[in-house]
């Protein structure tokens, strides 16, 4: 059964619960809490993430409202979206909610509950198409989580180098995908010099066999190489290389990775 939806006044009276509660004072717990969801350390500490920017908050409660906990808002929000039952509404003076909205959205803010991430078993075979990253950049991390969902990625493992993609930074670059799709952790990428984790991984480099004309695995596990270190030394059953011109070094590691992924597609294609 659908959530039950309520709509938010412009401006909530104060009440003795927490719903619509102004908030002034920079020492509210809720206040602190909110702020320290900006960096991972936060993120790990409260099962939270920040989700900012009109498009993806209204998406996230409209296809994801079980993740759905807090919404932040200020007195010059004109139309607070409608919430479900069990979505808390808080107002911030705006001197407060401008710092929780550090990319200046000036929309309502939503606070979610991470989901859960458990170990992946990189002893067992893929299954259909995974990927393996180890990216430290939100931003980057964000964008290969957004390819991962339109390319029908399986199951994204993250290795211990990666960004916490519950991130803000990364959530908003993965324009709120990262609630659709299947996220493990994995071990740090040194580690997958084991002949057992790493004889079902196809890794991209600067050196290796022509993407264009390789023919893939239909069940495989894609490693992304970090970003500026590339990949660890070792090598690995099979390694593309992105034919491109001399005019610049390397691809961004987000960039090829999507390239990749669009490759394995044209060899299996997403049913319609």
């Amino acid at each position: 059964m659908a959530p039950r939806i309520q709509t938010i006044p412009t401006r909530l009276p104060q009440t003795s619960s927490n719903r619509g509660r102004l908030i002034t004072s920079t020492n509210n717990s809720h206040i602190k809490r909110w702020i320290s969801l900006l960096d991972r350390k936060g993120i790990k500490k409260h099962g939270q993430c920040l989700v900012s920017g009109k498009k993806i908050v209204l998406e996230t409660l409209t296809r994801h409202p079980t993740f759905c906990q807090e919404l932040l808002y200020s007195p010059k929000t004109p139309d607070p979206p409608k919430l479900p039952r069990h979505v808390m509404a808080f107002e911030l003076a705006e001197a407060l909610f401008q710092k929780i909205d550090t990319v200046g959205t000036a929309f309502p803010l939503l606070i979610c509950q991470t989901p859960k991430i458990s170990s992946a078993d990189l002893s067992a075979p893929p299954e259909g198409l995974e990927v393996l990253c180890p990216l430290g950049n939100p931003m980057n991390l964000g964008i290969v989580i957004r390819s991962c969902s339109a390319f029908g990625v399986q199951k994204l493992i993250l290795l211990q180098e990666a960004a916490n993609p519950f991130h803000p930074k990364a959530i908003r670059s993965s324009s709120g995908a990262v609630f659709n799709l299947l996220i493990e952790e994995g071990p740090e990428i040194q580690n997958l010099t084991d002949h057992e984790l790493h004889r079902w991984v196809v890794s991209l480099d600067l050196k290796g066999r022509n993407l264009s004309t390789w023919e893939w695995p239909q069940h495989v596990r894609l490693l992304i190489g970090e970003e500026g270190l590339g990949l660890p030394d070792v090598t690995f059953p099979h390694t593309l290389m992105i034919p491109q011109t001399n005019t610049v070094d390397s691809l961004n590691a987000a960039t090829a990775a999507s390239i990749a992924l669009f490759a394995y597609r044209r060899q299996f294609p997403l049913s319609e």
